[in-house]
């Protein structure tokens, strides 16, 4: 039994240890020199605290009206290993209908999908810019869109701020260019990226914990 509990030990070691290493995506700035950060309109819904009480976001509220965001960057992956990326729905405050797309295809909607919605992933495509976007529909013709890839996320026009969580955590922030407001408060979609489990860890793990439960029946029997 001993010997169980202190692999069992090990394995959760192991796994935690990993939890810690260095970050897997980060920033970098779509033009030279690099803009400078920029404060949070006051009329953005989500920071300045109306979106949530009315249901427009979920919360909790992560950045308000005294924080500043980036824009004219992308998200980059900065590590060459896999890893699980997690794309959360935070909400919207816009006329049009706006989509979130990772590589090509939608996996959010500020029509279809509920607060909170996520979609994950496992991201194995090496350093470089990740492949999502946003575009929008008005009574459904395209009114415009945006890709992380390339330079196109520029702070004219239809694009994205970006607002840092924490690490490994990015809130992207959508203007769809409708001219009754220049908010960044349209569609709220926050990134996330996480160590992938070891199969090796996973299966010492699982191992360990199976050996306990054979010796736990044994004693009930007993």
């Amino acid at each position: 039994m001993k010997k169980l509990t202190q692999c069992v030990a090990l394995a959760a070691a192991v796994g935690f240890a990993g939890a810690a290493q260095a970050a897997f995506i980060g920033t970098v700035a779509n033009t030279a020199p690099a803009a400078t950060p920029t404060a949070v309109p006051g009329n953005n819904d989500y920071a300045n605290g109306t979106g949530i009480p009315a249901g427009l976001f979920t919360g909790p509220q992560y950045y308000d009206t005294t924080d500043s965001v980036l824009l004219s960057h992308s998200i980059e992956s900065v590590s060459s290993d896999p890893f699980k990326l997690t794309f959360t729905y935070l909400g919207k405050e816009a006329g049009y209908t706006g989509s979130f797309l990772y590589e090509g295809s939608v996996v959010l909607n500020t029509a279809s999908s509920a607060l909170g919605e996520t979609f994950s992933t496992i991201y194995s495509g090496g350093l470089g810019k990740l492949d999502f976007g946003f575009s929008s529909l008005a009574w459904g013709a395209p009114v415009g869109s945006v890709s992380n890839q390339g330079t196109g996320n520029q702070a004219v026009g239809y694009n994205f701020s970006i607002f840092e969580v924490g690490e490994d955590w990015f809130i992207l922030s959508l203007d769809d260019n409708n001219q009754v407001d220049d908010n960044h408060d349209d569609m709220l979609v926050m990134v996330q990226a996480s160590k992938v489990p070891e199969p090796g860890t996973l299966a010492l793990l699982g191992l360990g914990l199976a050996g306990i439960a054979v010796r736990m029946k044994g004693r009930k029997k007993a």
